[in-house]
């Protein structure tokens, strides 16, 4: 190869990971016979856009590309699987897109999203919330990224969202602006792809991107805007034993931070038996007569379906609540009547057939970290005030 070449040209590049996308495309471009990859033992790998209305994106080798005779945009070949992986993984982030097999690419679309919904690397289309010309645009700017054409692609989004906010479609344009950021925060920031790989962080903060991923769950399954304003959450635990020195904390979170000066406690009097549901109820039915302290955004629950349901029965105000249970930590959300709410408050709820979604996430997943450090927070605080009480108890 050195007697060979005739001339050396290099181009500097901003990131590793831009570099591996920019070593691809010029692979695929000029297939040099000296590349490496044509005399390693290891079927090359290729990314391939599928030819549906719905593209998915997928990994295949070399030998299915050749016997197959796969259709569609193919990419590659990729030096590293494990690189390849990762690229995806940071691009979905940016690009959602959908592989599932049972949604709306084949005219089923499902009542229930695909995982990846969830962790809002699918745009919905596997319950039909995306348009076919949407999801189309999406994939050919994911494939420009791909190829390693960022200013291509930053150029492309940026056109779209001028025309979205000459047409007053700020939510989109917002959006888009949103997928600029994040396009030159992984391809600027030297992102380093190798085993050991910290992801970069796409969002804010994991503060940021829970309450993000909070608005997702209640608008997927509470029928909330995904703009709903979570500012202020309120979480509610019960701390006794026996019944005796009962005490129910609320515990405040401000933009996704707790608010230690705005904590309350309610001491439960009225009853010396067992019954948490009960001393909820009572702590929520004290709670609505202090409209002064603000009106929640969020009601958090310490505890399972019963705990949920007896909560729902004692709030009459409109405001969204939901519980997290234990072993494994899951969220559940109540499935209400969509005019749960146009209802006024202090008019009565109707739970008969209530249903229930149990969501389990990731155990590092930003929207179940959140409600956690509600939970905890709210159980270390109930569990403060009622060893105060039996202190006291025991010295009367």
């Amino acid at each position: 190869m050195v007697f060979t070449a005739t001339q050396l040209k290099h181009q500097i590049l901003e990131s590793e990971l831009e570099a591996l996308l920019v070593e691809a495309e010029l692979i695929r471009t000029h297939q040099p016979p000296f590349n490496i990859l044509l005399k390693d033992d290891k079927t090359p790998l290729y990314v391939q856009f599928t030819d549906e209305e719905f593209p998915r994106v997928l990994t295949v080798r070399k030998k299915d590309v050749e016997k197959k005779h796969l259709k569609g945009v193919i990419l590659g070949p990729f030096q590293s699987a494990y690189k390849v992986k990762e690229v995806l993984s940071i691009a979905r982030k940016i690009f959602p897109y959908c592989n599932g097999q049972r949604n709306a690419l084949y005219g089923t679309p499902e009542n229930r999203p695909c995982f990846h919904y969830h962790l809002d690397e699918c745009p919905g289309a596997c319950i039909g919330l995306v348009s076919k010309e949407e999801y189309q645009d999406t994939i050919r700017q994911l494939i420009l990224f791909m190829k390693g054409k960022k200013r291509d692609v930053v150029a492309d989004i940026e056109r779209t969202m001028k025309e979205a906010a000459e047409a007053e479609d700020y939510e989109l344009a917002a959006e888009l602006r949103d997928r600029i950021a994040e396009i030159r925060e992984v391809t600027e920031r030297k992102v380093k792809l190798k085993p050991e790989l910290n992801m970069p962080r796409l969002k804010e903060s994991l503060r940021a991107e829970g309450l993000i991923q909070l608005r997702r769950y209640l608008s997927t399954y509470m029928n909330y805007p995904k703009s709903y304003a979570l500012t202020r959450i309120e979480g509610y635990d019960v701390s006794n034993i026996q019944g005796t020195n009962a005490t129910v904390a609320m515990v405040i979170f401000i933009n996704g931070q707790p608010a230690t000066d705005q904590y309350r406690l309610f001491n439960i009097r009225t009853l010396q038996t067992p019954n948490d549901f009960a001393m909820l109820q009572e702590a929520l039915q004290r709670r609505q007569n202090h409209q002064e302290w603000g009106i929640p955004n969020l009601l958090v629950i310490d505890g399972g379906k019963g705990q949920l349901r007896s909560a729902l029965k004692a709030w009459q105000w409109t405001v969204p609540m939901i519980s997290i249970a234990k072993k494994p930590d899951r969220l559940i959300f109540p499935i209400l009547p969509p005019e749960e709410k146009e209802r006024e408050p202090g008019e009565p709820r109707d739970l008969t057939g209530l249903k229930y979604e149990e969501l389990k996430l990731p155990p590092d997943h930003p929207a179940l970290n959140l409600i956690q450090r509600v939970r905890d927070e709210s159980h270390r605080f109930s569990k403060r005030q009622h060893t105060r009480l039996r202190q006291r108890t025991m010295l009367e």
